[in-house]
Order: C-alpha cells, then structure tokens, then sequence
C-alpha cells in the first residue's frame, strides 16, 4: 500500500510525558522523547509507510489568539520538564531526517490538514495515516483518510475511520466542526451555544445535516432550542471558524522528498544514542538485519516488543 504517514509530534510527545514515568539522560528529562520515538518505531512496524513527515506546534500566538482572545486561555501551563524536551525533539527529528513542518502562527493541526490535501491530489497515494490524539483532526477522516490513536498512554492503539468518529462522536467526520459549533471546545475554550450539550447537537445534525441547515429550519423546533440557537448564533459562528482546520498553508511539502525507507532508520541509531535509548536500538537491531554497519530492508520478526 502507497501510505503517507503524518505523526502529530507535539500531540503525540504530550501523551508520551503524561504515560511514562520520568526518566533522564545526560542531566535532563527526556521521558517524551522516549515515548515519542517508541510510538513512532511502533507506527513505522505496523503501518509500514512509504512517505513519513512529523508536524509541530510553533512557539508564539496563532491566528485562533488573534481572532478569540479567550482561545485556549484556561489551559494550565505545560510541565517545565515537558516543555524544555520540545526543542530537542525538533532538532532530534532534524538529526534523523525525518521532514519536520512547523510554521509560525498556525497549530500543527493546520499543517497536518494542508499536507493532507495536498497528498490526496495525488491518485496513487491509497491512505493517509494520522497518528494523534486530537480529536479536532477527526474532521479529517474520509475514504483515504483515518487516524491511527493511542489510547491507554502509548500501549494500545485504534484506527478511527469514519464508523468509529460516528460511533465516538454520534456525527459523520464531515459534521464534526459543525458539531465543535454546537457544543464549543472546553480544551479550546471556545463556546459554542449555551445550553446545547452533545446529544441535542447530534439529534440537530442527524435531522438536518449542517449548521446552516438548522438555522434554516429554526421554525421546526421547540422554543426552548430555538430561542438558544437565536442568541447564541454568533458564538456558533465563531467556533465554527475556530474549529476549522486550514488546508492551504504555503509550505513546501514534497511527496518523494517524505518517501520512507526501512534503512532510513540508520540515522535514528546515532539519536538514540545520544539520550541512551538503549532499549529503543535494541529494538531496531532486533527487528532489522545489519549488514556491513547498515540497516537492511526487511523486519527479521512480527513482534516489535
């Protein structure tokens, strides 16, 4: 299978941190970076890709701050022990030749739909996997598109096609951000609609299949909904557009410059190193023939683990 595989660094660092127990090398934490670099050793064995890139997250405000100053406002401040890993994960990734993205003034988020877009352009392209664990990018799932989540910390993962963001969320990917229009975004901070929880806004999507549709049909409902969707139109509006992913950030993403080798895993060995991963480059000599100091193309087993 001809996949893309788009891992959401910072998302996926995160979960590493708050599943590992802390863990250190050369003086400084390095916990997610460990759990990072596991789960994308895990990936790479199970979903075998042919183009690989990382998005990040950049330093500063993003357009979301500019356009709702509340946005993401009531989010604690991430762990020191958290935050001092994210640059060595950018210059790590770097080191690795793994192509890495992150654009000022847009989430990884953003990024990981453009390049998404852009792939689909491409007909031989059969599946673009997204490793996350944000369920913003559930907007993105459709018939080349799935998200490949960890649950329970790092130790299992699921495949959310379109079936499983309607068994999840009770709505289709495609009604997802009208759904984050409804309900708002407590993480996010953005409000959606007083008042309407998640099984009105799933009842309000199944009958009319969009937000402009329901305010189409505001005569058709009881007072006590219509009267919530009046006032808080504006707010459904807002998140709305908070909600929505952008899919046309200039960046240079390159199909055939992301392809993916099993060999390319050479230069995470000298990484792995550095922050004495013993464990992680036993994993890649176990699984990975050497020959003559290099990395050869096929797994010698069927159990990363």
């Amino acid at each position: 299978m001809s996949r893309l595989v788009i891992v959401d660094g910072h998302a996926i660092a995160h979960r590493a941190y708050h599943s590992i127990p802390p863990l250190t090398a050369n003086g400084q934490p390095v916990n997610a970076l460990y759990g990072f670099y596991s789960m994308l050793l895990s990936s790479i064995y199970t979903l075998k890709p042919r183009y690989l890139v990382v998005c990040l997250d950049s330093p500063g405000p993003t357009f979301r701050q500019t356009e709702f100053l509340g946005y993401r406002a009531k989010r604690k401040p991430a762990d020191h022990d958290l935050v001092v890993q994210l640059p060595l994960l950018h210059t790590s990734l770097e080191s690795a030749q793994i192509p890495t993205f992150a654009v000022g003034g847009y989430e990884a988020d953003d990024l990981i739909a453009t390049i998404t877009s852009q792939a689909l352009a491409r007909p031989r392209l059969n599946k673009v996997t997204i490793i996350t664990g944000d369920k913003d990018l559930m907007q993105l799932v459709g018939d080349r598109v799935e998200l490949f989540v960890p649950i329970r910390g790092l130790s299992e993962t699921k495949i959310f096609a379109a079936d499983q963001v309607k068994e999840n969320l009770g709505v289709l990917p495609s009604q997802v951000i009208d759904y984050k229009a409804l309900v708002g975004d407590m993480s996010d901070n953005y409000p959606g609609i007083a008042g309407i929880g998640p099984k009105t806004a799933v009842e309000l999507l199944t009958k009319y299949g969009s937000l402009d549709n329901i305010y189409l049909h505001l005569s058709d409902l009881s007072d006590l909904i219509r009267n919530k969707l009046i006032s808080g139109k504006d707010d459904a509006y807002l998140s709305q557009k908070l909600a929505t992913l952008v899919h046309n950030i200039p960046l240079k993403f390159s199909l055939q410059q992301s392809r993916w080798r099993s060999s390319s895993l050479q230069h995470l060995i000298p990484v792995f190193q550095s922050f004495h991963f013993k464990s992680l480059l036993s994993r890649i000599h176990k699984l990975y023939p050497v020959k003559n100091g290099l990395i050869g193309k096929n797994p010698t087993q069927t159990s990363l683990f």
